[in-house]
């Protein structure tokens, strides 16, 4: 029935702590011993997400919010924001005093780089605003609410601009289901056969057209209401219930 699960990695697999548990690794070890397949499905890099690729088993990810995918470290979709916004968005920052982080592919650039945020690997170059005007797979812009709304007004229509509290991210045209569907038909399987497990915004295009979308109970409501259920929070093994209510999986043997 369901042949691979895609994992979201800050509020889902890992905990408010931002820790990934060793029950989840084990329970994700046990889903793999039946043949599921799983990978990870995040707006992080592909540098931001290997080492929990690693500790879980995978070599599946799709990372800038659906804007590179990899399988075994083969590139099977690619998709930038285009040169001239990535440019025009991080000179619109620099000209208010503020900070951009110019993300492409496994490397990234920034007027004041930040060191030691895990998320935001891999970490950035001390770079001139020149370097910006290239394609990009995720800019990073730190600007005040305000600031955030016309800056995200100006992204919409070539790219997906999310407003995280902090900081406008931008992301590459699309979802997270962009960036899984090439994937799933490489592998020869159908979205019906796919189950998606996340808690942000940035989750709700690939929990609606999963054949089994869930989100966690962290989320917030606008992100619940497009789930097929609601599991507990990342906090309370979410993705462990999740996925042993899903797939029906002998919890006590491995704890």
């Amino acid at each position: 029935m369901y042949r691979i699960v895609f994992l979201d990695i800050d509020g889902t697999i890992l905990d408010s702590k931002e820790e990934l548990s060793l029950k989840l690794v084990q329970t994700v070890k046990q889903l793999q011993q039946k043949g599921i397949i799983v990978g990870l499905a995040t707006g992080r890099s592909y540098d931001g997400a290997k080492k929990y690729g690693e500790q879980l088993g995978t070599s599946i990810f799709v990372t800038y919010n659906g804007g590179f995918s990899l399988i075994n470290g083969e590139i099977i979709h690619d998709e930038k924001i285009p040169a001239a916004l990535a440019y025009q968005l991080c000179s619109a920052t620099e000209e208010l005093g503020n900070t951009y982080i110019h993300f492409s592919y496994r490397s990234s650039c920034s007027n004041r780089p930040a060191k030691g945020i895990e998320y935001l690997l891999p970490e950035a170059e001390l770079s001139e605003l020149n370097d910006t005007n290239r394609d990009a797979h995720r800019l990073v812009l730190y600007v005040n609410q305000m600031q955030r709304a016309i800056l995200q007004k100006t992204a919409k229509d070539a790219a997906a601009p999310f407003d995280e509290g902090d900081r406008l991210e931008v992301f590459p045209k699309g979802s997270k289901w962009t960036g899984i569907l090439p994937v799933i038909t490489h592998l020869g399987i159908s979205p019906e056969e796919v189950v998606t497990i996340g808690n942000g915004a940035n989750d709700i295009g690939m929990l609606e057209a999963a054949g089994l979308g869930i989100a966690m109970g962290n989320a917030p409501d606008c992100v619940k209401e497009k789930a097929d259920f609601v599991t507990e929070d990342n906090d309370q093994d979410g993705v462990i219930l999740a996925l042993n209510k899903v797939f029906n999986l002998q919890l006590k043997s491995i704890y």
